[in-house]
């Protein structure tokens, strides 16, 4: 068996030093006693003993360590900056190779251990997702010693002692120059106590003695505010973020020159600080656009392809190849894709990769999520010098290496769509994979005051979803789910009996969109909006998106009855959902069914203008 030596169990503690705090620790005890990945919004029950015993266990530095046996619980619920705590503590962020070593310092280890697999079981213990780790810590590598045997605690008390650590009460502190009143207080006091205690938590995380759901019902939502972000200017952009962050791939149609692209690249430009050289450029590196050609018929030109011109094969990567292996380097920040004028050619030709992929998404239960690869790996050689070109990055080429190039979590396609004589249609299979919001409204007077659109500081908690499928919010959101279900029942029983009728994936993302428009709760005036307007709002909205844009046809296959009808059911069921602010909706899709009625006139219609 092998042990962490005494030498890099010192190391750690000089090095955690003004960026570990006692809150910090007690912080990560908790994690650890989550038992599962941390997900925002998601209540947790905590072992309390276990919690007091891991910081009893690493804090203490007798040889008899107190056991808790106390059988309480805390409860927890974490917003979306959870994963921001430890970088906002100390002076300096915690090298995540110091808390690794501390926290398992009195921990052994197979014969042929390594870093590699301490940051593994770590990420797995204390349940933060491997990718998450990076951003959350100083994940510079440092060296770490393993020996045969396990030092003795007099020995560290020894070291400590001579770095300046007061250890003349056995019990030690995270920070050398205090004192840990007196043993057995390990959790109570200077870990746990202090924690909860401060206002300033209640930012990262909530913490009760009693249980959630029994306090606040089955569903909990946090109401810390998406960072950095005024929701009173989300009358325009809240639809775009939440659309994307149910589903990475959205469809802006509307007239040539309401400036689909540019909001594209504004979503890109706002996941940068407004001083940063990336916010200040004319193209942010997570931002690319590539105009589509009316000749494309398959992905050669957005892929690639193999190339035997030389003599032997060689893998010309495409554009949109590349940025995909940008987007793995760079993995917590959101990557914009621009499919300029995507309708030019036939999107299931030339996309079709990706639209077979993008719906193999699968939530892991670290959080992340994956897709089956959108090049699958090869044992030839082209393969191998391919990965090479695409990244330096030693982890991602040796992810290409090991699963074939799948589609990050944070990359998001966004297509502009024109229709007009030039274009294609969009088949069905198109539009059921992708969320579509129309861009037909033009204020003149806008962007003559400001260079940049004023959308507020954007990230991967705002943009990038944790859930793919109903069944991964449904238990923690089913009051919620309910409401979407029954007005998704009622207006699908329009539906019967026409090719309109939707399924599974509208319904999974009709409970997405809904539960992500959720937190957004105020409006224009800073005012509270209630929870039903929201729904409303929400289902709106997602009507729009996801059933008025499959619905096209003569005046055979779309009758004015038919309209009528549904145009009828949406209405009711917004305002029976709505309540008293039902007047306040001003329902888009009863809107678009109008207009789409107008147009049946000439003996056909559809949703796109």
């Amino acid at each position: 068996m092998k042990y962490i030596s005494l030498n890099s169990v010192l190391e750690a503690y000089k090095g955690f030093q003004n960026s570990m705090t006692n809150k910090s620790w007690g912080y990560l005890a908790i994690l650890k006693g989550c038992k599962s990945y941390i997900r925002t919004s998601v209540p947790y029950e905590v072992d309390l003993d276990e919690v007091s015993n891991f910081l009893e266990n690493i804090f203490n530095l007798s040889i008899d360590k107190k056991k808790y046996n106390t059988n309480r619980s805390l409860h927890v619920v974490f917003s979306n900056k959870w994963d921001k705590y430890f970088k906002e503590q100390g002076k300096f962020t915690p090298s995540i190779y110091d808390v690794i070593v501390w926290a398992y310092r009195r921990k052994s280890f197979e014969d042929n251990v390594t870093k590699e697999f301490l940051l593994q079981e770590f990420s797995k213990e204390f349940n933060i997702p491997l990718n998450f780790i990076s951003g959350i810590f100083n994940s510079r590598i440092k060296d770490i010693e393993f020996v045969d045997s396990l030092y003795s605690e007099s020995m560290l008390k020894k070291g400590l002692k001579d770095f300046g650590v007061d250890v003349s009460k056995e019990n030690i502190d995270a920070k050398k120059v205090s004192t840990v009143a007196s043993p057995g207080e390990i959790s109570r006091g200077p870990f746990i106590q202090t924690l909860y205690a401060g206002l300033e938590i209640t930012d990262y995380v909530i913490i009760l003695q009693s249980d959630f759901k029994n306090l606040y019902g089955n569903r909990v939502i946090s109401n810390v505010k998406v960072e950095n972000t005024t929701f009173k200017k989300y009358l325009t952009y809240r639809p775009y973020i939440t659309a994307i962050k149910s589903k990475p791939f959205l469809l802006l149609a509307g007239i040539s020159g309401t400036g689909k692209s540019r909001i594209v690249r504004e979503l890109a430009r706002a996941c940068w600080e407004k001083d940063s050289e990336e916010y200040k450029a004319q193209k942010p590196k997570n931002f690319q656009m590539v105009q589509v050609k009316p000749n494309w018929h398959d992905s050669s030109d957005l892929l690639g392809y193999v190339s035997r011109v030389s003599g032997k094969a060689e893998f010309v990567a495409g554009d949109f190849l590349k940025f995909i292996a940008k987007a793995w380097e760079n993995i917590d920040t959101p990557y914009f894709l621009c499919l300029d004028e995507m309708n030019l050619a036939p999107v299931e030709q030339y996309f079709a990769e990706y639209l077979s992929v993008i719906e193999s998404r699968k939530c892991c239960e670290d959080g992340t999520i994956t897709t089956d690869p959108i090049l699958e790996k090869s044992l030839e050689d082209w393969y191998r010098v391919l990965t090479s070109e695409l990244t330096n990055n030693d982890d991602v080429r040796d992810r290409f290496l090991k699963d074939g190039i799948c589609i990050p979590q944070n990359l998001i396609v966004v297509g502009t769509v024109n229709m007009d004589e030039t274009t294609f249609s969009f088949s069905r299979k198109v539009l059921d994979r992708a969320m579509t919001i129309e861009m037909n409204e033009v204020n003149l007077h806008g962007g003559l005051t400001e260079r940049y659109e004023l959308i507020g500081k954007l990230g991967k908690a705002e943009l990038i979803g944790e859930a793919v499928e109903g069944i991964d919010l449904y238990a923690d959101n089913k009051e919620v789910c309910d409401i979407v279900l029954n007005y998704l029942e009622e207006v699908n029983n329009v539906l019967e009996n026409t090719p309109f009728k939707v399924a599974y994936r509208t319904r999974n993302e009709f409970l997405l969109y809904v539960v992500n428009n959720l937190p957004y709760n105020k409006d224009e005036e800073d005012n509270d909006l209630t929870e039903k307007y929201i729904i409303a709002r929400a289902l709106d909205e997602i009507t729009s998106m996801k059933v008025l844009s499959r619905i096209e046809g003569d005046d055979i296959k779309v009758s004015d009855a038919f309209l009528d009808k549904l145009s009828n059911t949406i209405k009711e069921k917004l305002e029976e959902i709505a309540g008293e602010e039902k007047e306040d909706i001003g329902s888009i899709s009863l809107k678009k069914l109008k207009e789409m009625k107008a147009k049946l006139v000439s003996g056909h219609t559809s949703f796109w203008s």
